[in-house]
């Protein structure tokens, strides 16, 4: 098990979803969903973030997903799971990915709640005590504070969201390269100020869709730091061996 540092963490906000369409000629039903892109269109590559779009597949539809692998045309969605869709992929070029571009949100903290889904009461004359089935996962809710900056073009990108009722992407890249994405809403854009404090900026909303996640690092993305692993017992995993330094030699009289 790996516990990693907060700090090093980069979250990215969108500021162009429709960036890049490519046309999608098939899907595999399959955990992960293997996209068939149309030959000669420009493929994303392994660690961009597409976008389903019209694929009539509620499972991938209109949500980020990383890029795990690419062969040809055909593209990996990591953490997608269409074995369930029930309905033939769509013909006739309706259905594209997008590859958004993000902008860096710099924050002090991040929160992303999935509270207790619903239960549906299933019981009967016939049943000695209360059966029940589960429902539809509760509506998610994050938030992001940080500090207000005028200069910020990703602050600003969040509160034209606010303003006009656009979705964003949010992409949380973890410093070891691991994250999450998903489609959100920004339904909260605070400022506060205070005596002896900074002029802080809380954003926040909804979660449109499901969370995905990833292992699959951004093109180019260099570690920050190296995660402390642990095995059973509690010991920790052996590590590169410490560089020490011999101590200088007393001097003499």
């Amino acid at each position: 098990m790996s516990r990693i540092s907060s700090q090093g963490t980069v979250i990215m906000i969108s500021d162009d979803l429709a960036a890049a369409p490519a046309t999608i000629t098939a899907a595999t039903k399959a955990k992960p969903c293997v996209l068939t892109l149309t030959t000669g269109e420009t493929a994303p590559v392994v660690g961009d973030i597409v976008i389903p779009a019209g694929t009539t597949w509620n499972s991938i539809e209109g949500m980020p997903f990383k890029v795990s692998a690419v062969t040809g045309m055909a593209v990996t969605l990591e953490d997608s799971d269409t074995t369930r869709e029930s309905n033939a992929f769509p013909t006739g070029d309706v259905a594209s990915i997008t590859i958004p571009t993000f902008k860096e949100l710099c924050r002090s903290n991040f929160n992303a709640n999935n509270p207790a889904g619903a239960t549906i009461d299933v019981t009967t004359l016939c049943d000695t005590s209360h059966r029940i089935v589960a429902g539809l996962p509760a509506v998610g809710t994050w938030t992001a504070a940080g500090f207000f900056d005028c200069a910020d073009d990703a602050m600003f990108i969040a509160r034209d969201a606010y303003r006009f009722g656009n979705e964003v992407a949010i992409d949380v890249r973890l410093p070891d390269g691991c994250g999450w994405a998903f489609m959100a809403i920004v339904n909260t854009f605070d400022l506060t100020l205070g005596i002896n404090a900074a002029v802080a900026n809380n954003i926040g909303g909804q979660i449109d869709g499901g969370i995905h996640f990833y292992k699959t690092p951004a093109p180019g993305f260099v570690p920050l730091t190296m995660p402390m692993r642990t095995q059973r017992g509690g010991g920790a995993a052996p590590g590169p061996a410490p560089v020490l330094t011999p101590a200088p030699a007393p001097a003499t009289a």
